[in-house]
């Protein structure tokens, strides 16, 4: 059982980076307030997931979870976590569907920040407290030991994003992507691409007001401007990484 688990909150660490589809959305208001959501829908890979334990440990992991957590009361459980980090997790909520039976994963993490700069904590903020919340649903749902969750890795680690009032840049982070070979978790996503299993991550950028210009190779931009979507896969962040890079001014 415990075996099981560890599997469970390795491949779900794997895939919610970067893995089948994700979507992160930022709405900014006019004040620069805003929200950030960080949503998943892992159902294929509890297909894999099933494959990987007897018959008596999917007995055992056969349980239904449907919760919606409250981010404040975990603000401790997450490690070397810093005050400003500990003030946007507390307003934060995280949703985790999960059935293994009918094959559905899914989860959704909502943030509220302040100003623009909280935008980048959201972002650090939404590998990082996935792999506790799943840890702590594992050990309600069936008992398990603790243990540090495992270390996330993804696209967003080798990009910069600037957001300041009228402009939001992202860029690649250069001398860090020229080792992304020695990282593990983005080969092993790799192998999995290569196997067949699409990854796709999606950015959408709600405006407070229209776009003045919107420049990117992967960028479509909204009728009235306000609403800026990019399109990526794993593909683009091996071949051609310039894809995830934008400049947009409001």
């Amino acid at each position: 059982m415990k075996k099981m688990l560890f599997s469970l909150l390795t491949v779900c660490s794997l895939f919610l980076v970067g893995c089948l589809e994700t979507t992160q959305e930022v709405t900014i208001n006019e004040d620069g307030s805003g929200t950030a959501s960080y949503s998943s829908d892992l159902s294929a890979v509890v297909a894999m997931i099933k494959q990987m334990g007897s018959g008596e440990d999917l007995k055992e992991l056969n349980q239904v979870i449907d919760s919606t957590i409250s981010l404040d009361k975990m603000t401790d459980s997450v490690p070397d976590l810093t005050d400003e980090q500990k003030a946007v997790m507390k307003n934060g909520v995280m949703q985790v569907k999960m059935d293994m039976k009918n094959e559905q994963f899914v989860t959704r993490m909502n943030f509220a920040f302040r100003n623009l700069s909280e935008i980048s904590i959201c972002d650090q903020l939404s590998g990082r407290v996935v792999g506790e919340a799943l840890k702590g649903q594992a050990a309600m749902g069936g008992g398990t030991e603790g243990g540090a969750a495992p270390k996330l890795s993804g696209f967003d680690d080798y990009f910069k994003t600037e957001y300041t009032n009228g402009k939001i840049e992202r860029t690649l982070i250069k001398e860090k992507y020229e080792k992304v070979g020695e990282d593990e978790m983005l080969s092993s996503m790799k192998q999995g691409a290569a196997m067949g299993m699409g990854m796709k991550a999606n950015y959408i950028i709600n405006l407070p007001r229209p776009a003045s210009k919107a420049e990117g190779k992967g960028i479509t931009i909204s009728a009235d401007k306000k609403k800026i979507t990019i399109n990526v896969d794993m593909d683009d962040f091996f071949d051609e990484p310039s894809k995830f890079e934008f400049l947009i001014e409001y």
